[in-house]
């Protein structure tokens, strides 16, 4: 009896130990951040988000006593795939990662995997300015947050053209016309291939359109649906393939290749997904002056993207610290200007207040590189559950790069 008595004593301590850290107190958290240094995992394919993370986020976490080190990775993948061979060796304190840029697929496998650290997004002060009452901050792709990922940023997927090569009259509209566009100017369109997140996206909003639609595509994941969508997907790649860039037996690797393309006059289309569109890559000359955005009739796929911290963060309170500096109006308004990167904001305006509100408008400066928010607003839609996304990798693999 002594024995069962002193074992659910600890239980119950450790219990409490685990719930006062997940509420231990902001002033502390800020306590023991100061002088840890924060290993923040992230996508370093774009020179405009380098920047914004190395000349802003970086330095308002220096000043509150937090170095911030960019660690740049070519797919979010292998930033979980770290946590998981860490978990696997029983590494489960002073992990190597400590904070990652994520969304979508990668964090349900982590969700999954339990290799994040949950209940601490909405704790932290600035979270206040954030609508957690929105389904498209609650869920990630359809599947719950959780407090396991803090907000820092959103985006819709829009098209790039050049002005002087296409005619905004003879722009395709849908991806029925895009086909078409495609079969009259071959070597002239491409994609990156999967299992990169711009491709996928691009050929799962494909998928929305040939099987009738992006709301049937809510909810869980129908496997029915899937078996039904997936061959007119795959029939229609196979159909452009030939008149693709180099006849389809190659694809770019990811955006800053396709824009590479783009600016040398390969080809005639692009993607991008930032708030302000192509105002930060025409400015830092990734892209030409003459380049322009659209989006497709039926609209784009908008989301909101996030940092999570792993379960074993060797600097968890440092990476707290950090993802609350990224919900400061102030940094998500110099996020959101043209000038750096163009993304979308993670907060809501009105929480905010005062003349944030104006402040936003003033940011977005409307014009060839930045479609009217209105507009996007408009032609916005969710993206769906991650199944969806991994479906369309490995059937790209199957049925195209066979």
């Amino acid at each position: 009896m002594n024995r069962i008595f002193i074992l659910t004593a600890l239980v119950s301590l450790s219990a409490a130990n685990a719930q006062s850290a997940a509420t231990l107190p902001w002033a502390s958290i800020q306590k023991e951040a100061q002088g840890q240094t924060v290993n923040f995992y992230m996508w370093g394919g774009s020179d405009d988000i380098n920047k914004y993370v190395d000349t802003v986020v970086a330095p308002a976490a220096k000043k509150a006593g937090v170095t911030l080190r960019r660690v740049p990775v070519s797919d979010t993948v292998q930033a979980v795939n770290k946590v998981l061979g860490e978990k696997q060796a029983g590494k489960d304190k002073n992990g190597s990662v400590d904070m990652i840029w994520i969304n979508g697929e990668n964090f349900k496998t982590a969700t999954q995997a339990k290799l994040l650290q949950t209940g601490w997004a909405e704790s932290l002060p600035n979270a206040k300015y954030v609508n957690w009452q929105s389904p498209a901050i609650r869920n990630d792709f359809g599947f719950p947050v959780n407090g396991a990922e803090s907000p820092w940023g959103s985006a819709q997927w829009q098209y790039v053209y050049d002005s002087t090569r296409v005619k905004e009259a003879d722009l395709p509209r849908s991806f029925a016309e895009l086909a078409t566009w495609i079969k009259a100017h071959p070597g002239r369109f491409t994609f990156p291939a999967p299992p990169n997140f711009s491709g996928n996206r691009f050929l799962r909003q494909a998928m929305f359109e040939l099987a009738g639609g992006q709301a049937q595509f809510v909810g869980p994941y129908k496997p029915e649906l899937w078996a039904k969508a997936s061959p007119k997907l795959f029939d229609w790649v196979k159909d452009i393939q030939p008149n693709l860039w180099r006849q389809g037996q190659t694809f770019p690797a990811d955006v800053p290749n396709l824009y590479s393309l783009f600016a040398n006059g390969e080809i005639d289309f692009a993607f991008v997904q930032n708030i302000a569109g192509i105002a930060a890559e025409v400015k830092s000359g990734v892209l030409p002056k003459t380049a322009r955005v659209f989006v497709f009739d039926a609209g784009t796929v908008t989301d909101t993207h996030y940092v999570a911290i792993p379960y074993n963060s060797a600097h968890s309170a440092g990476a707290k610290v950090v993802a609350n500096l990224m919900l400061t109006p102030e940094l998500q308004l110099a996020k959101l200007s043209g000038n750096l990167w163009g993304d979308g904001l993670g907060i809501d305006p009105s929480k905010v207040g005062g003349q944030f509100p104006q402040q936003v408008k003033a940011a977005l400066k409307v014009g060839p590189y930045t479609l009217d928010p209105a507009l996007l607003s408009s032609k916005a839609f969710s993206d769906v559950d991650a199944q969806y996304d991994k479906n369309v990798q490995d059937g790209f693999k199957k049925n195209i790069l066979k």
